[in-house]
């Protein structure tokens, strides 16, 4: 038809503004819908049903209004332009058609925005007009990415996929975007980390302090938003949907959260065209540093779970990952934060997705937390009986938990075999040796405690992943070894473990005095 559906337009404006467009060319007028999106451009006009020029006034829209069909249309004759727009076009020829007519385009224009529908679309004649019959009715984004080449840059937004082919460099527009309530104290450092994004958003879930304030102090959007029932996922589906859609990637943070210098340009060098979703390194603190994903397209992204909630892909389009080691979120917690919602928001996640093996876990191990021995541990064996459950390192995890439960129940041999368990699911990993090696030294099994804690010691490969206890790279199983190498009389490996302790602890006063002793310094 001579007029299109909105979605996509504001695509359209966005890519447009970040080129030269003095010229346009427009493959199909119709109504002369961009070229009143574009007025200041000199534009010219290939239209193929001459009834339109008089009925939508085009020659007081375009310099040039050429009456011909594209495909037969020489092209070249025109000159060129700075951008040529193909919408809602292509799919009134073949797909060979298709190719010849965005082949010219390419041979002329500097950039080549294509707008076309996107699934099951058939369309007849209209006012007279037979060439707006869809004659391919069925476009998905991957055959148009297969039929006409990887483009610059793509969207999907709803019924209308637009895509770019351009010489020119088209940056992609970053968003940053947090939730917050009460968080003064973090927020201008995290704007200043995030300084580069073209759009800093905060939506503010009911601050009291000066949050606020802060945020607009330092540039950012601010936005007061009610959540209620509380649940994390609504507040942060709030957030995207007050992201314009002129941005092209989202970095969802909280607001005591840093991005590390030089985010911005290893952005730039991984994000393609195709490219959904990006995954890097995130700091935790403590020592634990693990992949994280909570960088994202614009659209095709919402989040899911009250709690530990997740950026879930609604598949309207393939989901494609970019990786980099070279770009670093680190986490400056605030100690004193309460966690008192967590758990119950936890048992909302796993009533509404029983079978989700991450809420299990998560429940489970908040259950510990709060000191529910007996319920983490059931919970603990929820999870673990659950048929997607299958991550050895969170089983591994699962099965800790179980253990210090056991053994905080006083169920020593449960305890034992919890851990046993755990170093068979991740027997590469240091942190179940570790849990058996402080399990045998609270028992004074000096034998087994040694075995265990020189175990963890054989392992150099750290996995970064969320499940790593920071505490078994540093001084606690040399600690454990040097203390149960004492207790057996292996002196010497009690004062080269105990000095290798130290050295990871430099302040730690209790592992000063054990090298004293166990040197001969004091008796």
């Amino acid at each position: 038809m001579p007029f299109s559906f909105d979605q996509g337009k504001q695509y359209i404006r966005n890519i447009v503004g970040r080129v030269n467009h003095e010229t346009m060319l427009d493959i199909g007028p119709g109504s002369g819908t961009y070229a009143k999106m574009f007025p200041d451009s000199k534009w010219t006009g290939i239209e193929i049903f001459e009834p339109y020029v008089e009925k939508y006034n085009l020659k007081n829209l375009y310099e040039n209004i050429i009456i011909a069909d594209a495909r037969e249309y020489d092209i070249k004759s025109l000159g060129t332009f700075d951008v040529a727009i193909a919408g809602d076009v292509l799919e009134h020829m073949t797909a060979e058609e298709a190719v010849l007519v965005l082949d010219k385009l390419k041979s002329v224009a500097s950039t080549i925005i294509v707008s076309i529908p996107i699934g099951h679309h058939p369309q007849g004649e209209y006012d007279g007009n037979i060439h707006e019959t869809h004659v391919v009715d069925d476009w998905t984004d991957e055959k148009i990415k297969e039929v006409f080449g990887k483009p610059t840059w793509s969207v999907v937004d709803g019924p209308i996929g637009v895509y770019c082919w351009s010489n020119q460099k088209v940056m992609p527009k970053i968003c940053v975007y947090t939730i917050t309530k009460n968080e003064e104290k973090f927020v201008k450092r995290w704007a200043d980390s995030a300084r580069e994004a073209d759009l800093l958003l905060m939506a503010d879930t009911g601050s009291t302090d000066n949050t606020i304030e802060e945020c607009k102090k330092a540039g950012v959007v601010v936005h007061e938003i009610c959540v209620t029932p509380w649940r994390f996922d609504h507040a942060r589906n709030a957030n995207i949907a007050l992201i314009p859609k002129d941005m092209d990637i989202c970095i969802c943070m909280d607001a005591d959260e840093v991005l590390e210098p030089g985010w911005c340009q290893e952005i730039e060098r991984v994000w393609t065209p195709e490219t959904t979703r990006l995954n890097y390194f995130f700091d935790w603190g403590c020592g634990i540093k693990f992949r994280y994903e909570k960088i994202h397209a614009r659209h095709g992204y919402y989040w899911h779970h009250p709690c530990h909630e997740y950026p879930v892909y609604d598949k309207r389009i393939k989901e494609v990952y970019a990786y980099t080691d070279k770009l670093l979120v680190s986490h400056h917690p605030d100690p004193t934060k309460s966690r008192g919602q967590y758990l119950d928001l936890l048992d909302l996640s796993v009533k509404e997705d029983p079978a989700c093996p991450r809420n299990a876990f998560y429940y489970a191990r908040e259950l510990s937390f709060h000191g529910m021995w007996q319920q983490a541990i059931d919970a603990c064996n929820r999870y673990l009986a659950l048929p997607g459950a299958t991550w050895c390192n969170e089983r591994c995890y699962a099965y800790r938990v179980m253990g210090r439960c056991y053994a905080e129940l006083g169920n020593i041999e449960a305890a034992e075999k919890a851990f046993h368990n755990a170093a068979g699911e991740a027997p590469n990993t240091r942190e179940p040796w570790c849990e058996l090696a402080m399990l045998m030294y609270r028992q004074t099994r000096w034998e087994e405690c040694f075995a265990y804690a020189m175990r963890a010691l054989k392992i150099v490969n750290r996995d970064l992943v969320y499940t790593c206890d920071p505490a078994v790279w540093g001084a606690q199983p040399h600690d454990l070894a040097a203390v149960s190498a004492w207790h057996l009389g292996l002196k010497d490996i009690a004062k080269e473990q105990g000095k290798l302790a130290l050295d990871l602890e430099p302040e730690n006063d209790r592992l000063r005095e054990n090298l004293s002793w166990f040197s001969g310094e004091k008796s």
